[in-house]
C-alpha cells in the first residue's frame, strides 16, 4: 500500500470518529434537557427546609386551621375599638367560669390535657388570650409565674401520673364551704359604674374576664378604657377582712 492510500484511510477513519463523537454528545445533551425540561409527577418536589427563626412567623394554613400561627390568630381577634354587642346569658356565663373552680377565689383547674413542659407552652395561649372557633383562651388574670400546674390542675387526661398512683385510704370527707361566685357588684345610683364584687388578689387583670377575650354576657363595653378602679370601685363590704 502506497503512502497516498494511506493517508485517505486515515483521513476517513479520522472523519468518521469526529462525525460519531459530535452526534454521541449531540444526543447525550438532547436527553439531559429533556430529562430537566419533563419535571417528574410521582414525587412531590422536596420542600427547603426553615430555619428555627423563619418556622416563628411562617405562615402556616392547614384545612383544620390547628396549626395556624398564633400571631395570626391575636390579629385576627376582637380589637378593643370594635363595636361591642353583648349576647348570652350573663348566669350561664357565671356558672361556667364558676364549674372549674373549687369555690370562688380558688385557681380554675385545667380543662385539657398539657405537657407541662414548660410556662411558655400555657402564655402561647393564656398570655394575651384569644379566640380560636368555639374556643376561648382567657387571659391570665395576674401576673407571670414559672410554675402553672403548681396551682392549677389538670382534670383532663393525660393526668401527670393518674394511671399509676393507687387509691389513698387515708382520704377523708370534709366539709369545707367555700365562697360562692357573686353574679354582679351594687350600684350607688342607677347608672353608676358596677362596684367589683370579688376579690381582686390575684384578679389584677381585669381584661381576663372582662376584656376583648372574655367570656361574651360579662365582657366590657368599653374595653379601651385601660384605668378600671378609676370608675369600678371595690365592694369591700362583701368581703370584709379579704383583699
Amino acid at each position: 500500500m502506497d503512502r497516498e492510500s494511506l493517508r485517505v484511510g486515515l483521513a476517513v477513519v479520522t472523519g468518521v470518529a469526529v462525525v460519531g463523537f459530535f452526534l454521541g454528545t449531540s444526543a447525550w445533551d438532547y436527553e439531559d434537557e429533556s430529562v430537566a425540561d419533563e419535571p417528574d409527577e410521582r414525587e412531590p418536589p422536596v420542600p427547603e427546609a426553615l430555619t428555627y427563626t423563619e418556622l416563628r412567623t411562617h405562615p402556616r394554613t392547614t384545612p383544620t386551621g390547628w396549626t395556624e400561627d398564633i400571631a395570626a390568630l391575636r390579629e385576627a381577634g376582637p380589637d378593643l375599638f370594635d363595636p361591642v354587642a353583648i349576647t348570652g346569658e350573663k348566669s350561664a356565663a357565671l356558672a361556667e367560669r364558676a364549674a372549674l373552680r373549687a369555690y370562688d377565689g380558688a385557681p380554675p383547674r385545667v380543662p385539657h390535657a398539657v405537657r407541662q413542659d414548660s410556662a411558655a407552652e400555657c402564655l402561647a395561649c393564656h398570655d394575651e388570650g384569644l379566640r380560636f372557633r368555639e374556643l376561648l383562651a382567657p387571659a391570665m388574670s395576674h401576673a407571670e409565674y414559672t410554675s402553672c400546674t403548681q396551682c392549677h390542675v389538670v382534670e383532663s387526661s393525660p393526668v401527670p401520673g393518674g394511671s399509676v398512683l393507687a387509691d389513698d385510704s387515708r382520704a377523708v370527707a370534709n366539709n369545707f364551704d367555700g365562697i360562692d361566685a357573686p353574679t354582679s357588684g351594687p350600684r350607688a345610683w342607677s347608672v353608676a359604674p358596677p362596684q367589683i364584687p370579688h376579690r381582686v388578689f390575684m384578679r389584677e387583670n381585669c381584661d381576663s374576664c372582662h376584656g376583648v377575650n372574655g367570656r361574651d354576657p360579662i365582657r366590657s363595653t368599653h374595653p379601651y378604657r385601660e384605668s378600671c378602679t378609676q370608675c369600678h370601685a371595690s365592694a369591700n363590704d362583701a368581703f370584709p377582712g379579704l383583699p
